[in-house]
């Protein structure tokens, strides 16, 4: 309807023209007229493109608020998550060995002394060293070692436990804070920025928790190698020792019995 009124009375308007060139005032020109229907046909494409181009800008629109509308539901109470407690480790100290071991795999400090206090101490040779068999030394030095190696990665994986558990009520507040965020129903928590950073929130969390995961596995890798290296000193001791008895064990058991029965029958009783 509005377009024929505009194509309407712009026929009126160049009609009325026209007839006041009949009359003397200006003579009518063809021309004129034919560019008059050019321009209204580009205005009515004109209009026609507008009329498409707000088609188009509604529907957009009407997408975005249909995109924006929030889940119907209360997302606090349907999605929130029960976190579960990472609790302290803890055992009695009656005799006081295991209050510094509890507290360094607490908190990932002091961890050395409070583990010396708990374990068995591993005396030096010193000067008896030099008594010990030349073929055994080399043997007795490497099973010291394997007793060292297993205290050192005790001792890692206690402080790497005890930073984990010191850090853990900050990392669930930031983990809570980004739950909180994540199920806001405010309209400023729930721009599209605004979720992107939370986004990268959730993924800068989650590369923290699998940095710990790998610290920590570094930890247990670490005593399976010296659990490892000690089942390895084990297994070559008995293949040395077999070697050893079948190399030289026949000569020595014929050395033993070589004049045994000599003696036995020489033997008389007092």
């Amino acid at each position: 309807m509005k377009r024929a009124l505009i194509i309407a009375m712009l026929v009126l308007a160049l009609t009325g023209s026209a007839a006041r060139a009949f009359f003397g005032i200006t003579v009518f020109d063809p021309t004129n007229w034919a560019e008059a229907i050019n321009q209204l046909s580009a205005m009515n494409r004109q209009y026609t493109q507008l009329v498409d181009t707000y088609r188009k800008v509604r529907d957009q629109y009407d997408h975005m608020v249909l995109m924006a509308r929030q889940v119907p539901v209360a997302m606090a109470a349907r999605y929130r998550a029960l976190a579960t407690p990472w609790r302290r480790s803890s055992a009695p100290d009656v005799y006081g060995t295991t209050g510094g071991w509890v507290s360094g795999i607490n908190t990932g400090a002091a961890v050395v002394p409070g583990y010396l206090r708990a374990i068995e101490a591993l005396n030096e040779y010193g000067a008896a060293l030099a008594r010990v068999p030349a073929d055994q030394l080399d043997r007795l030095k490497k099973n010291y070692g394997s007793v060292e190696l297993a205290d050192g990665a005790n001792v890692h994986t206690i402080e790497t436990l005890g930073a984990l558990r010191q850090a853990a009520p900050q990392v669930e507040s930031a983990i809570r804070g980004l739950e909180d965020d994540s199920l806001s129903s405010a309209a400023d928590m729930n721009t599209e920025v605004a979720v992107l950073n939370k986004i990268g929130a959730a993924s800068i969390v989650n590369l923290r928790a699998t940095q710990d995961t790998n610290k920590l596995l570094v930890a247990l890798a670490e005593q399976e190698v010296v659990n490892a290296k000690r089942q390895r000193d084990s297994d070559s001791v008995a293949i040395n020792n077999h070697i050893r008895y079948m190399a030289e064990g026949r000569e020595y058991l014929n050395s033993q019995k070589d004049g045994s029965s000599d003696a036995m029958l020489a033997y008389r009783l007092p």
